[in-house]
């Protein structure tokens, strides 16, 4: 199932509709080409009708941050390759954890019949495993499972566990958590390939003294016919190699030749690497640099092989990657995208890897962390998650406030543990375990603030095994955890944001929820755009729609983000709104792969998305936003109409490569880019005189998509004391309009303006650089005189020095 999907099935509905009623817009001819690109030009003429846009001294928001990013999971495909370590799926060949919540459809004094009737767990799956109650009669109830059943197709019945001892008996709809640890499965996130009778097993005693893991893995092939290989595949189109790469692997040679023969090659190119290793009867760390200058059109894997033939070894904690160092665990041009970026927030929810992980195994280095699983439809995990020390350290890199969603298992104990690992100093336990990893000093010192989300859509049943879909349940237990982490004598209010989860088209479910999260600040939602697409019969239909949906979700009451933000101001226990995800969502509906191609990655929806985040901003107040998100290059598109699951959809990564074939980025990244260029930390009131114009958009079959009014021009203003920025979009598809600036905090005198557009509404950059940021400077700007020309679909910023007068902060407007 398609995750995202839930989260905006209904997302373009609002709660009172104004149905457009019968305006046609004219069809005009486009601009020609080259005057779309230079259309930003001031000219000092009297424009006629002359639409004014007067920036004022009044602070509408203040301490705004740049708008966020998801960083996106670690993958070993796509984009999605972020790590520095190119073989890091299971890099210390280690084992598993498991951690899932089950609901209680039926229940006995020592027995739990989960509700889900699908689950892959076979019999004594989670035998010696542990139990812990977090709701109902038997909360705080834990002990070991002493047996667990698969489920019965027969009878509908899902997985049954049964507990060790008898207490408080639970009931109906009650949630318990379940956790095990799974040693073995060395080969896990390897391909292991065995000839002749080869063979591969799990080496839990023998390994090396300098090694942080518990397992190795243990290949024989001692027989003169006999290989066993094992395999790590990545890169593809996505990364080209070029530099110096250093391979490191710890070995022992058990017997035979002990000859280890390393390679690395790219399926079907030429070998780049071709070594056999006589390998030392002790332990040894091996270390080679590679020098590779891949062409540029080679495609297919990359693959790193370790075979044995006619030897017996150990293999432990495998790398391979660039010789530089950029003091992360992430790749030089991952680096590199996210300064570029320079998100006020970088969010980490690995995709699920992390998902069913301790504390202690998040905070693991990464040849000794395990694999990790929670969901009820798999018995195996195949990559480790990405570690929660190295995901800060990356936030220290790029200067974003840290984000992290934490897992929804988790203990009260654990959450106390995270706090004192955060702020504790070196001398308590989890402060020392900071230090250890290369960073005395706490998080809180370095971040204005850390935001702390329980669990990922806990409302979604697509997370079987890592959901609370009844909210009350989950905002209980939200504060269990919450009260646990103040708790802790390293908290402090100041440094932290502690996020409850919320369902995006749900406001009743929020406000159930905030009514039980004690201790909650905040409370995200994911409200994404144009999620099912059903209408492409014009341009016009399609970008139309697409372009009064912000407004619509935003601005105008019953809007469906409005109604989320006073739902969270108004709540027993008032919390403020965030986006923990948002963006381009278009995963349904009846058109072609065509149509989606030219819509979904096209220069519209990226005016589109960020038209979304800066309403949020401006018009609810919403200063925590993150688009979703970094990685990804297509996922599934599910066509209603022909129901052709060969269908994809260019979501919902904002890069196409980092260092790959292409290098190139989407339009959504060029306008949150722009846009975090000017977002400052005071926003300013702004209002439009004159000609402002307006069109009404029918009702679409696009995610219901109707607003009357709907308006062109969307202002956005900036100051820090220094500098005034302001920020303008057109979303006429057809017709430039002339603007002219005034105010007090207007961008005066010098100005640099910066102009993303393109020559066609549906241009993108999946093929070719066609969409791009356009920088001039401007001289002498005057206020009401000078005239800008703002291109069709476009999005303007104008920036400029230190203002007359400090903005007035004693006018505010109330949130």
């Amino acid at each position: 199932m398609n995750t995202r999907r839930l989260r905006t099935s209904i997302a373009g509905v609002t709660l009172s509709l104004a149905v457009a009623t019968g305006l046609l817009l004219a069809r005009r001819a486009r601009w020609p080409a080259i005057w779309m690109m230079l259309a930003t030009t001031s000219q000092p003429m009297k424009a006629q009708g002359p639409t004014i846009i007067h920036v004022t001294p009044t602070v509408i928001h203040d301490h705004v941050k740049r708008l966020g990013m998801n960083l996106g999971g670690q993958g070993f495909y796509d984009s999605q390759q972020i790590l520095k370590n190119l073989v890091s799926r299971n890099p210390g060949f280690e084992g598993q954890q498991w951690q899932s919540i089950l609901q209680c459809a039926q229940a006995t004094a020592n027995s739990c019949t989960d509700i889900t009737p699908s689950s892959s767990w076979p019999d004594g799956f989670l035998d010696g495993g542990t139990y812990e109650f977090i709701s109902g009669a038997a909360k705080g109830k834990t002990g070991t499972i002493t047996h667990s059943t698969a489920i019965d197709k027969n009878s509908r019945a899902g997985v049954t566990i049964q507990f060790d001892k008898a207490s408080n008996t639970p009931a109906a709809k009650d949630y318990v958590i379940v956790r095990k640890t799974m040693p073995g499965g060395a080969g896990v996130g390897w391909w292991v390939q065995l000839s002749r009778g080869g063979t591969f097993a799990t080496e839990y005693k023998d390994l090396s003294p300098s090694s942080p893991g518990k397992q190795a893995a243990h290949i024989t092939a001692l027989e003169k016919d006999q290989g066993a290989t094992i395999v790590s595949f990545f890169a593809n189109s996505f990364i080209r190699l070029h530099g110096t790469y250093v391979l490191k692997f710890r070995a022992k040679g058990l017997g035979g030749n002990r000859t280890v023969l390393v390679g690395l090659r790219r399926v079907s190119k030429p070998v780049i690497f071709n070594k056999p290793v006589q390998l030392s009867t002790e332990w040894q760390d091996y270390t080679f640099n590679i020098d590779v200058n891949e062409e540029p059109d080679w495609n297919g894997n990359m693959a790193l092989s370790l075979a044995a033939y006619g030897g017996e070894m150990l293999i432990d904690d495998v790398s391979f990657e660039a010789a530089t160092s950029n003091g992360t665990a992430f790749r030089d041009e991952v680096v590199s995208a996210l300064q570029r970026l320079q998100p006020g927030v970088l969010r980490y929810m690995d995709s699920g890897k992390n998902f069913g992980s301790s504390l202690d195994n998040m905070l693991a280095v990464a040849d000794a962390r395990e694999r990790t699983g929670y969901n009820k439809c798999c018995t195996q995990a195949e990559d480790i998650p990405v570690g929660l020390h190295d995901f800060l350290v990356l936030c220290e890199k790029i200067k974003a406030e840290p984000w992290y969603a934490m897992q929804i298992g988790m203990t009260e104990q654990e959450a106390r543990n995270l706090i004192e690992y955060l702020g504790g100093p070196p001398t308590t336990k989890y402060g020392a375990k900071r230090a250890a990893l290369g960073h005395p000093a706490p998080w809180t010192t370095v971040f204005t603030t850390i935001h702390l989300e329980f669990g990922n859509e806990a409302w979604n049943q697509a997370f079987t095994g890592s959901s609370i879909g009844d909210p009350h349940a989950y905002g209980e237990r939200a504060g269990v955890i919450f009260r646990a982490a103040r708790s802790s004598p390293w908290y402090s209010a100041k440094n932290y944001d502690l996020i409850a989860n919320g369902f995006a088209v749900a406001p009743s479910h929020n406000a159930k929820v905030l009514e039980a999260a004690e201790g909650a600040d905040t409370i995200d939602v994911a409200p994404y755009l144009f999620n099912t697409f059903n209408d492409d019969s014009s341009e016009e239909a399609v970008f139309g729609s697409m372009f009064a949906q912000p407004e619509q979700m935003d601005s105008v009451d019953g809007g469906i983000d409005k109604t989320q933000a006073w739902i969270a101001s108004q709540a027993k226990r008032p919390a403020r709104l965030a986006v923990y995800e948002t963006g381009m969502d278009t995963t349904q509906g009846s058109v072609s792969q065509a149509s989606v191609d030219a819509a979904v990655p096209s220069i519209g929806a990226g005016i589109a998305s960020i038209d979304h985040m800066l309403l949020m901003l401006r018009d609810l107040g919403v200063t925590v936003q993150n688009t979703f998100q970094l990685t990804g290059y297509r996922t599934g598109f599910l066509n209603r109409k022909t129901y052709d699951r060969s269908e994809t959809t260019p979501v919902w990564g904002v890069v196409l490569d980092m260092g790959g074939a292409s290098n190139r980025v989407r339009p959504s990244f060029l306008a949150q880019e722009l846009a975090n260029q000017a977002i400052l930390p005071s926003m300013l009131q702004t209002s439009v005189s004159g000609d402002n114009p307006t069109w009404d958009q029918p009702l679409s079959t696009n995610d219901k998509i109707a607003l009357k009014g709907a308006h062109e021009l969307q202002t956005f203003a900036f100051t820090d004391g220094k500098r005034n920025t302001l920020i303008l979009l057109n979303l006429s598809r057809t017709t430039a309009h002339a603007i002219r600036v005034s105010g007090p905090h207007a961008p005066l005198g010098d100005v640099t303006v910066k102009t993303l557009t393109a020559a066609k509404i549906t241009d993108s950059n999946e093929l070719a650089e066609n969409v791009k940021i356009v920088s001039r400077e401007e001289h002498e700007v005057a206020a009401e005189k000078t005239v800008f020309s703002l291109p069709p679909f476009s999005m303007t910023v104008l920036s400029s020095g230190s203002p007359a007068a400090s903005p007035d902060r004693g006018t505010r407007k109330v949130q």
